[in-house]
Parts: C-alpha cells; sequence; structure tokens
C-alpha cells in the first residue's frame, strides 16, 4: 500500500476555507482553487478535481506535474515541494522490496499481464471501432501514470520456465525487420504482426524465471510496444498509441535499460506535440531527462534537447527554445564518433537539421516571424541536401515542411512548388501523418487562395488526401 502524503492533508486541513466560515479547505475547493490559480498565471484550463487530491493525500501520486505542484504550492502557502509531500519517487522512502512497494502497473506480472489484454483486443479489433476510441488523453491522466518510471525495480520475478538464447535472437531479428516499417509504403500493413508478435513474446513470459534472456525478452517487447505505438499514431490511433508508449516504458524499466525507455519517452512527447499538447509533452522530455540524469550519453541528451525545443517552439518562447536547440546541437556534436548507446536510432546528422528546422518553423509561426522561418528554411534545406532518395516518406516530410515556412515568409509560390514536388512521393503515405502536414498546408495556404498557383494546388492537395 503506498504511503499517505500526511504533508499535504495537513497543509490542507491548516488552510481555511474561503467559502465556509471557521471550516478547513475541502478537497473540491483545493481543486477548484488551484484551477483557478493556473488559469490566472498561464491562461489556459485546468481540470483537477477531488478525486485527484484524494489520491495525492493517499501517496498513489508523490510528483504530480509542474503546474499542479506550483498550484498547490501557491494556494496552500508553501514554500517548497516538500513542505507538501511532493518528492520525486526515486527519492521517496522505500517500505520494503516486495511486490506491494511497486506502482500499481509496473510490476513485471501487471506489465506482462497488460501488454496480453491490449495486444489480445487490438489484434481483433476492427479499425472503426479503433478509431471510434482514438481520441488522446491529456494532461494529468497522460503524465502522472508514467511516474512510476522512477521507481527502483526491485521485484524478482518468480516463475520457473526458461527462454532460450535462440529464441531471443529469433525475436530481435523480426524485431529489426519491423524497425524499418516507416520505408515502404505497404509497411503499415505491417502494425497487426507487430502486435501479434508481441503478445507472443508477453505470452512466454507469463511464467518465466528470473534470468539475463528473461531481461532481454523484456527488452524486446519494449522495442515491439514502441513500434506499435509509431503506427498506431501514424495511423490516427492516438489513444492506442499512448497506451503502447506507456507499455513500451513499462518493459524497459522491468528490462533494465532506462535509457531505451527514455527514447520512447521522447517518442511520446513527439506525438504529444503533434497534437498541440505542449505541455504534456515537455513534462514527458523532463520526466526522461531526470531518469536519465546520470546514465544518458551525448546522443541520447542531444534527441531530448530537441523534444524540449519542440514544446518551446510551439509556445513561442523563442529563448527558451534557442537554448535547447543549442544544446541539441552540442550535444550531437560530442557523440561523433560514439557507437556506444545503439538503441538511440533516428538521430543522425540528417535528422538534427530537419526536426531543428522544423521546429525554427514551429516557432516562426506561433511568433508571426519571417526572420525565424529563414532559419527553418536554412536548416531544412541541408536536410534535403543530405537526405538519402531512398527515404521517401522523410523527404516527403521534409518537402512540405519547408514549403510551410515559405508561407510564413509570404512566398506562397515557392511554397507550391515544393508542394507539387512533394505529392508524387507523398500520394503513397497520404493514409498517415503525410497526409495530415498536406491536409495543415492545404489550411494555412488559404490565405493566398486569390492565386491561380496556389488554387491549383490546393486542389492537388485535397483530391490527394480525399482518395
Amino acid at each position: 500500500m503506498p504511503t499517505p502524503n500526511t504533508s499535504l492533508r495537513a497543509a490542507r486541513e491548516a488552510t481555511a476555507s474561503r467559502r465556509i466560515p471557521d471550516e478547513c479547505m475541502s478537497r473540491p475547493e483545493l481543486a477548484d482553487e488551484v484551477n483557478r490559480y493556473l488559469f490566472g498565471s498561464t491562461g489556459k484550463l485546468y481540470e483537477l478535481d477531488r478525486h485527484q487530491i484524494a489520491r495525492y493525500e493517499r501517496g498513489e501520486v508523490r510528483w504530480p506535474g509542474a503546474a499542479y505542484r506550483a498550484g498547490f504550492r501557491a494556494v496552500l502557502g508553501a514554500k517548497s515541494d516538500s513542505e507538501l509531500g511532493f518528492i520525486p519517487r526515486r527519492q521517496a522512502p522505500s517500505r520494503s522490496a516486495e511486490a506491494d512497494d511497486q506502482p500499481t502497473g509496473w510490476h513485471p506480472s501487471d506489465v506482462v499481464a497488460n501488454a496480453e489484454e491490449m495486444t489480445s483486443q487490438d489484434v481483433t479489433l476492427s479499425r472503426r471501432k479503433a478509431l471510434v476510441s482514438a481520441a488522446a488523453v491529456a494532461g494529468a491522466g497522460l503524465t502522472e501514470p508514467l511516474q512510476g518510471w522512477l521507481v527502483p525495480q526491485r521485484i524478482r520475478l518468480a516463475g520457473s520456465a526458461s527462454i532460450s538464447g535462440a529464441e531471443i535472437d529469433g525475436w530481435r531479428e523480426i524485431t529489426g525487420q519491423l524497425q524499418g516499417w516507416n520505408s515502404t509504403p505497404t509497411g503499415l500493413l505491417a502494425r497487426k504482426a507487430v502486435i501479434a508478435l508481441l503478445n507472443d513474446v508477453s505470452d512466454r513470459l507469463k511464467d518465466a524465471a528470473d534470468s539475463a534472456t528473461t531481461r532481454e525478452a523484456f527488452l524486446v517487447g519494449a522495442e515491439l510496444a514502441e513500434i506499435a505505438a509509431s503506427m498506431s499514431w501514424d495511423s490516427g490511433l492516438h489513444r492506442a498509441a499512448q497506451r503502447y508508449y506507456t507499455l513500451s516504458v513499462q518493459f524497459a524499466k522491468v528490462g533494465g535499460d532506462d535509457n531505451f525507455a527514455a527514447v520512447t519517452l521522447a517518442a511520446f512527447a513527439r506525438q504529444c506535440f503533434d497534437l498541440g499538447q505542449a505541455d504534456d509533452g515537455l513534462e514527458l522530455v523532463q520526466l526522461a531527462q531526470y531518469g536519465t540524469r546520470k546514465s544518458a550519453r551525448p546522443i541520447l541528451r542531444a534527441l531530448l534537447a530537441t523534444r524540449e525545443a519542440w514544446s518551446y517552439a510551439q509556445t513561442g518562447a523563442a529563448q527558451q527554445f534557442r537554448r535547447a536547440a543549442g544544446l541539441a546541437e552540442d550535444h550531437f556534436a560530442e557523440s561523433v564518433g560514439d557507437e556506444a548507446d545503439h538503441r538511440v536510432r533516428g538521430l543522425d546528422q540528417v535528422e538534427l537539421y530537419g526536426v531543428l528546422g522544423a521546429r525554427w518553423r514551429d516557432l516562426a509561426a506561433a511568433r508571426q516571424e519571417p526572420k525565424e522561418a529563414r532559419h527553418a528554411q536554412e536548416y531544412i534545406g541541408r536536410a534535403l541536401e543530405l537526405r538519402d532518395p531512398s527515404c521517401a516518406r522523410n523527404r516527403a516530410f521534409d518537402m512540405i515542411g519547408l514549403a510551410r515556412t515559405y508561407l510564413v515568409t509570404a512566398e506562397p509560390d515557392r511554397a507550391c512548388e515544393l508542394v507539387a514536388e512533394a505529392l508524387p512521393i507523398a500520394k503513397q503515405w497520404a493514409a498517415g501523418r503525410v497526409g495530415e502536414k498536406l491536409r495543415d498546408f492545404h489550411r494555412e495556404v488559404r490565405p493566398f487562395a486569390d492565386s491561380v498557383v496556389v488554387r491549383d494546388t490546393r486542389d492537388a492537395v485535397r483530391d490527394l488526401v480525399d482518395a
């Protein structure tokens, strides 16, 4: 059982109600006051409620999101988080190494059971039903369950079945092939194959004994869950993607690879940014940075810095963005020639230019600043020069992204020229996120629709994404 947070409850009961004379502040009132404070200080709506307050007081969550912690400090008059019993889980007092010391859902048997349930349902779920339940979760409901990643994993597996090295090798070979799902249009059809393999791995882990190969099997599960998450996101199944990203972090935790968990959190954050949930994405990035503060090598620090910059770009925080983008380039320069962290895939020089260029574009769009868009054009232009022609999907993203920068600089003809060049490539990928980026362009170019070239390009884009 979790240790109750008596400090938070005492602080609430020591605070006078603003509604009922001579009474202390109730849980519903505290939730309302924190929401009111956050709206006044950020202009954003928060939905803290009495049930969440009760979870905090029961100690089920010992490290709420940064916004909520600030709200509690302000409303309850606390000078620090620790005064309210809020401490990162890695610093939380340990009670024992027994199973009930693990956060709900993070015990190895819970992770395996959850994986089996998710994959069994997913394999038989029709796409129509999947899309009905595709809506993403936001806020505390998304980020707080992942705090369990910071709790030390001390559970030993109690099963007796052994997993052979040959099985691990076979799974890894198939997983390696599935990693390239986004390199060919037919790769999108492999989602159910990924989920079926994840189900098989989970089934073998149910009664597995504690061993090196068992931990390796959990890491195979982590990779498969991350692939399933990315495929789900690309297909518009956002809630499924969130669940698989969370599952990947849990598998990686049991397998003992915090760095891979951080890579998954970076991918999870990217989905949040794509959905416009910049604050949630930043929470996930900061969780990854904190959890790997001692183990991360420069390439992982570079990856996480690009994600941090992403959040600041979306919110128009120019100074913070420039700092994070600069750190990303510095850490990447440190990583050149370092082959130690093979799990940080997909961040080479080309991808660094492409990601940072797109983030300069986000900043330019948020601030409507053509100067920032010129930076975006420079970075994405470098990415296109270096991009392997065989990476068709990424080239499509580059060209559409570059076209959108020319809308910020009021050069719609150049933008349309780039999109026209991208359409033959994008046609193969229009059912996924490439199609979403084309829809963004279609919407953003509308102010220039008095131009014949723009009208023709919008029609071509509309015909492609509709088809």
